[in-house]
């Protein structure tokens, strides 16, 4: 073991024990206690430990308060290496020849600051070091050595621990999407019995209500039943989709019969809130590989989230086109409120949703845009939004060309 080897490392243990290494990753870690010389002591002693300990580059100045005074270099002493150095030497104080103003570097200093310190400040204490100290008074002489040494080493412990948190979080997103899939189904049996019920009031299958508000009563009943059925699918869907497990059942899709009959579908909800949609769908546009399903998942999702946020007398588009580049565009036009870029980022993050009055008034959860960003970037391609506060939304689904044409 060298003068200038650092204090060890305990064993590195699992990352949940790293945090108490932290401190080993500064100045502190780095100190070697090497026995310092007063200012006053004679050059001859200074040298003698030299010779004794050829690893030393220089040795600590500190007075007797515990005070850095400075640092002797080696070669101050022994420029030219002559046997009779010693004499020339002996009678002369140490502070004659010491450097009066090394680089002192407080204990707490993390390790990459040294580094820059060590080049802005004190080069050539790259070659001599620097001492470490904590208000002024010694603690140690730490080398570009042991700098460099802990500094792989603290590098290979992030590391560990970046791995360590990645498998932690992967197992949390497992353990989330085995309990969402396990609740999913335990709410929907029950759920698909009550809308089934509520369905056959509302029909008056078993003859007429003697009161005429039960048959809106069971409406609203069923509707709301519809409405937790979809944000138990989306929830699921959007965990699957952080897990990675959400998968494509890719076909030759019929992208007008999908979009139309899409924005039929919407059509009642939308007249409910007086809102009318309109389609400008070409009858020629090629088909495409995609996950039909997942298709008018999301442009059911671009229409409702339309909906929601447009005023009464306001006029929806779904519009489809292929772009010069072979590229599919599917977009969804609305006159609504609009949206500010603060405002669409926090739409786009799973549960945000905008805080309007317009937003206020109308049911959801959040789980809509989210999840349309996530189903369109499994199919390669991405979600494309221009808005604008109090005029208006385009969304569209952007699909790559190699899924274009595919028939």
């Amino acid at each position: 073991m060298t003068p200038f080897d650092p204090p060890p490392l305990r064993p590195a243990g699992p990352a949940s024990d790293f945090d108490g290494l932290e401190p080993a990753f500064t100045a502190a870690g780095l100190a070697v206690p090497v026995p310092p010389l007063a200012p006053g002591q004679d050059c001859a002693v200074a040298l003698a430990r030299f010779g004794r300990q050829p690893d030393l580059p220089a040795l600590p100045v500190v007075d007797g308060d515990g005070l850095v005074a400075g640092l002797l270099e080696r070669s101050s002493l022994l420029p030219g290496g002559g046997p009779n150095r010693g004499e020339t030497l002996s009678g002369r104080p140490v502070s004659s020849l010491m450097d009066a103003s090394p680089l002192l570097v407080e204990g707490a200093t993390p390790l990459p600051e040294i580094g820059r310190r060590l080049a802005r400040l004190k080069p050539a204490a790259l070659v001599t070091g620097f001492l470490v100290v904590e208000g002024g008074r010694y603690l140690g002489v730490g080398t570009v050595t042991v700098l460099m040494a802990r500094s792989a080493e603290q590098t290979e412990l992030r590391a560990r621990q970046l791995e360590e948190a990645r498998r932690q979080a992967e197992r949390a997103i497992r353990a989330k999407t085995a309990f969402l899939a396990n609740m999913s189904h335990e709410i929907r049996t029950p759920l698909t019995a009550m809308m089934g019920f509520a369905e056959l009031l509302e029909q008056e299958v078993l003859g007429p209500h003697a009161i005429p508000l039960y048959r809106e009563y069971a409406r609203d009943i069923a509707e709301s039943g519809r409405h937790l059925m979809e944000l138990v699918n989306d929830l699921l869907d959007l965990s699957k989709a952080d897990a990675d497990r959400l998968e494509l059942a890719d076909g030759v899709v019929d992208v007008v019969r999908v979009a139309i009959g899409t924005a039929r579908l919407l059509a009642e909800r939308a007249a409910r809130h007086g809102v009318r949609i309109a389609t400008d769908v070409p009858l020629d546009l090629p088909p495409l590989r995609a996950d039909e399903r997942k298709l008018r998942q999301m442009l059911l999702n671009l229409l409702s989230n339309a909906v929601k946020f447009t005023p009464a007398d306001g006029v929806m588009t779904l519009s489809a086109r292929v772009a010069a580049d072979g590229t599919l565009w599917l977009s969804v036009h609305d006159t609504g409120i609009g949206m500010t870029g603060e405002e669409l980022a926090k739409a786009l993050e799973p549960w945000g949703q905008i805080d309007s009055a317009l937003a206020r008034a109308q049911v959801g959860t959040g789980l809509g845009l989210p999840l349309t960003k996530r189903l369109i970037e499994l199919h390669g391609g991405l979600l494309d939004v221009v808005s604008c506060r109090d005029q208006g939304t385009t969304m569209s689904l952007v699909f790559p060309a190699e899924r274009v044409g595919r028939g």
